[in-house]
């Protein structure tokens, strides 16, 4: 059996399904693992949806801020939905795959192979059975009945800068630093604002950065979510596959098990959407 990493699809589904024959990938055997935002942006998210699903207990998928934002726009009253997204909403099996989206896991992790996957990042001063821990408390709410509100809520809301009191606030924070993480301080006070260039404040480096991180120790971090940073492969603990698919860059897949990375990659210019 294989294990396989994939970075953010975001609707690129001819460049996933290629990808997938370029590595033989075999869902009876193999397992794919999907870093997050699955969705928006891309020209077939419900293709993607469609196709993910489809493979069941051979794929494991985090949520990403971009299914966040679809399940939030299936919620009601929250504004920007693409194209593409109202296609997935309008979709004659939409309850069916948005029930199953908002059931995925906000982290991954596989002490076997001795890998964790999340979409975006970790808080550095908690551990990682504390951030599996508050991780378990925003899924709860995701897969119960109250989720449309909390989804609604978290697109409205102010994003909490650090940790916040209060049981919901708590619960966005960490849903946050899951799906949007970039730059934060050693303390955990996130900037969520810069996407691209560097932060002003010298104390706030990427989040895999600093020096004194709590999660740090047997496994490595498979991430999306940041495009601007492309490949992060130098790190010994971290390992970063959003190239920018949708923005015309490529679509990377990596198998995690075996002494060896090793990376595989199609073009995605077909997918660049100006203006969206």
């Amino acid at each position: 059996m294989a294990v396989y990493a994939i970075g953010d699809i975001q609707g690129c589904y001819d460049p996933l399904r290629k990808l997938l024959d370029k590595i033989s990938f075999d869902p009876a055997k193999d397992r794919l693992w999907c870093v997050g935002d699955l969705v928006n942006r891309g020209p077939q998210s419900l293709e993607v949806l469609r196709f993910v699903k489809s493979l069941g207990n051979s794929c494991v998928c985090v949520l990403g801020n971009h299914d966040l934002h679809l399940l939030g726009q299936a919620a009601g009253k929250v504004p920007y939905a693409s194209k593409d997204l109202k296609t997935v909403i309008k979709a004659p099996d939409a309850d069916e795959l948005i029930d199953w989206l908002r059931r995925r896991p906000l982290i991954h992790d596989d002490k076997d192979i001795g890998w964790c996957m999340v979409h975006a990042g970790l808080h550095p001063a908690w551990s990682l059975k504390k951030t599996k821990r508050r991780a378990a408390r925003v899924e709860e709410v995701l897969q119960g009945k109250d989720w449309r509100k909390f989804c609604r809520f978290m697109h409205w809301c102010k994003l909490p800068a650090h940790d916040p009191e209060g049981k919901l606030m708590r619960r966005i924070f960490t849903a946050s630093v899951l799906t949007r993480a970039r730059y934060c301080t050693s303390s955990g006070d996130f900037n969520w604002s810069v996407r691209i260039g560097k932060p002003k404040r010298k104390a706030e480096k990427a989040w895999y950065s600093h020096e004194e991180l709590a999660w740090r120790g047997k496994r490595r971090i498979v991430h999306g979510h940041w495009a601007a940073a492309g490949l992060v492969s130098d790190q010994p603990h971290v390992l970063g596959l959003d190239t920018g698919c949708v923005w015309g860059g490529k679509l990377t897949v990596v198998r995690l098990d075996g002494k060896k990375l090793k990376f595989r990659k199609v073009s995605c210019r077909a997918c660049l959407t100006p203006g969206k």
